[in-house]
């Protein structure tokens, strides 16, 4: 996998100001960047990202052997006076990517004066923003930026470059039970799925007819159309259902409807009549002790 330069600095520029974004700074002939060893560099507590796919990072790895690191990290000053030592901000996987590839130095844009909770926003922003991200990943994200630090989903949105509305939808995935989730960020469901399930007793179980017959998310919507939000998609047919249901219609001369709930054991028995006639004929069934 090649490296790709990100949206960061737009992001950057919106919450810190145009006096450290990374775009300005990079375009400022190089002077603001420093070249820092590997061993001198930790990533920070706040770190917004903590699983890396070895996959992705020995592709990264052979990029950077091949073309070098194309965007530099980013890194402030450590606490530490007494030592020369950087906290990692955004980057990591480059960093990590430079140590597989035996890379001993690598660029680094130095920011001053972060506090943890800016850096911690920097650190979220620039995860929020990764391409491989999967929309639970990205959805988890911008929850964290909202809930946590403070933002509207609005200016949530301009510092991420997606619009209200993107944030909105994405936020409501959020909603879908786990295991949804879990189909979502192993790539067996896509967020265009899962919309459409959103708010449905039945989500589950549709998902699985997704997967097993392959349903494009314009197939789902078809589906779907058949099923109104509290029917059930159809199932096995219980027959002792069938028998009864059956029994009571010829016993009353009515067409009887039962609807039987496995999961709480609960049913309801629907008789049709259409004529006032016919239902003082069935209060009179109802009535006898022998029926």
């Amino acid at each position: 996998m090649s490296e790709k330069k990100t949206g960061l600095g737009r992001g950057l520029t919106s919450l810190l100001g145009e006096d450290i974004s990374v775009v300005s700074e990079l375009n400022n002939e190089g002077k603001n960047i420093k070249i820092i060893p590997v061993e001198q560099i930790k990533p920070g507590s706040w770190q917004a990202r903590k699983n890396f796919d070895v996959n992705d990072l020995e592709d990264l790895s052979n990029s950077i052997k091949s073309k070098g690191i194309l965007s530099p990290i980013l890194v402030t000053q450590s606490n530490d006076k007494n030592v020369s030592s950087y906290d990692l901000i955004a980057g990591e996987r480059r960093w990590r990517a430079a140590q597989m590839a035996k890379i001993h130095e690598i660029p680094c844009i130095v920011v001053n004066d972060v506090d943890e909770n800016s850096a911690s926003v920097m650190s979220l922003i620039e995860n929020i923003q990764r391409k491989d991200l999967n929309a639970i990943e990205e959805a988890q994200g911008l929850n964290e930026l909202i809930n946590q630090h403070n933002y509207t989903q609005e200016s949530a949105g301009k510092i991420v470059g997606k619009s209200r509305v993107y944030i909105t939808n994405s936020l409501r995935l959020l909603k879908l039970p786990e295991k949804i989730l879990s189909l979502i960020k192993d790539n067996k469901l896509s967020a265009g799925h899962a919309r459409l399930l959103i708010g449905r007793e039945d989500a589950v179980e549709i998902a699985q007819i997704i997967i097993k017959d392959s349903l494009s998310v314009r197939d789902l919507e078809k589906l779907l159309k058949n099923f109104s939000q509290k029917k059930p998609l159809p199932n096995k047919i219980d027959p002792n259902i069938v028998s009864i249901s059956k029994r009571l219609s010829d016993h009353l001369g009515l067409n009887v409807k039962i609807d039987f709930k496995e999961e709480n054991q609960k049913s309801k028995i629907t008789i049709y009549c259409n004529s006032l006639d016919r239902l003082n004929s069935l209060i009179d069934k109802l009535e006898n002790k022998n029926v």
